[in-house]
């Protein structure tokens, strides 16, 4: 059974969208060969994921993605049951579309990378055997026709709160490097975390993102490269279901191309970026992971809009830079004591 996060009839203005409008229009409904997570692992768009896939089923869904969609699957949550009487899994309606980049063939089973790319929304299960086959259609944002218009009060209070996230993401990463050693602290953000992508490379994202056991408070290589790849695709093509036009093979498949002089609008841009800042954070303990995972939650819903995420993302920011900042400084004083 399908748990819809709302349709988002809130209120307009301040990045919401006219449902109203936006949702008239008809949607093209595609099946997807979809894998089921809980909740908590939820793959926003602009975030990766390493799959390990060995079981006959996922190994199937793999090769159906790989000859029918071009390499795109989605990803599907479940909520866990409200009470011990209650049967099957309640599963949201809002979903992740998400495009396989690399195939690992292994001694058992296949790695896969995949990066999450849009909200997708689930109409109806087309398939259960040998795997799941979702049929959905694409959640609608600001920047796409028909959707609210903002006025320019608006656009400039998201021009504001982009500029000041995108400020906040470079302190992450240059605090991050003088954390990890990686540069000195007058050195440039983008010099200091040059080789944080290849040093990436070689660490392994499990399925589970969210082990606690994972969380020590260490701020490392993996999450820099998590976060400066977030970043880089915010300005990469949207990849949306609707571009599913017919059959087609992942080798064939062109999803990434960018064509000359292309860029987002600042509206689409914006949405891009309000899921791409909401990775893990630097330092985190227990409860800071709790709620980036309640900020993602949000994220995924329609009840919330543009501005909503927005704001999600300016305090997770702020308070990984607290933290950063923190760790920082102790570690400073340590050089010196040492010293």
């Amino acid at each position: 059974d399908g748990d819809d996060d709302g349709d988002g009839d809130g209120a307009r203005g301040g990045g919401y969208l006219d449902y109203s409008a936006a949702m008239a229009k008809e949607f093209v409904e595609v099946e997807v060969p979809a894998l089921l997570f809980p909740r908590r692992e939820t793959l926003l768009p602009g975030s990766r994921l390493t799959l390990h896939l060995y079981e006959a089923r996922f190994l199937a869904l793999l090769e159906d993605a790989m000859k029918r969609t071009g390499g795109l699957i989605a990803q599907l949550t479940f909520l866990p049951s409200e009470s011990s009487e209650e049967e099957g899994l309640r599963v949201n309606a809002s979903a992740t579309l998400a495009r396989i980049e690399t195939v690992t063939r292994e001694a058992v089973g296949a790695r896969v990378d995949v990066v999450g790319e849009a909200r997708v929304k689930l109409e109806g299960i087309a398939g259960r055997e040998p795997f799941i086959t979702g049929v959905f259609t694409h959640v609608p944002q600001m920047g796409d026709a028909g959707t609210y218009v903002p006025s320019d009060a608006e656009l400039a209070q998201v021009k504001e709160v982009t500029d000041y996230i995108e400020g906040a993401v470079r302190d992450v990463l240059l605090l991050s490097a003088r954390l990890l050693g990686d540069a000195p602290s007058d050195t440039d953000v983008e010099s200091a975390e040059s080789d944080a992508k290849d040093e990436d490379a070689d660490d392994e994202n499990t399925v589970n993102e969210f082990d606690d056991a994972s969380f020590e408070g260490i701020w490392t290589h993996k999450e820099v490269g998590d976060l400066r790849s977030a970043m880089a695709w915010v300005d990469a093509p949207s990849v949306t279901v609707e571009r599913i036009e017919a059959e087609v093979t992942m080798e064939d498949a062109d999803w990434t191309t960018v064509p000359e002089g292309f860029a987002h609008s600042p509206l689409t841009r914006a949405e891009r970026l309000s899921f791409a800042v909401l990775q893990v954070a630097p330092a985190s303990t227990p409860t800071d992971l709790q709620k980036l995972i309640a900020c993602r939650a949000v994220a995924m819903s329609t009840d919330h809009g543009l501005m909503d995420r927005l704001r999600l993302g300016v305090s997770v920011l702020d308070d990984q830079l607290q933290t950063l900042r923190a760790k920082v400084a102790l570690k400073s004083l340590g050089n010196s004591i040492n010293s």
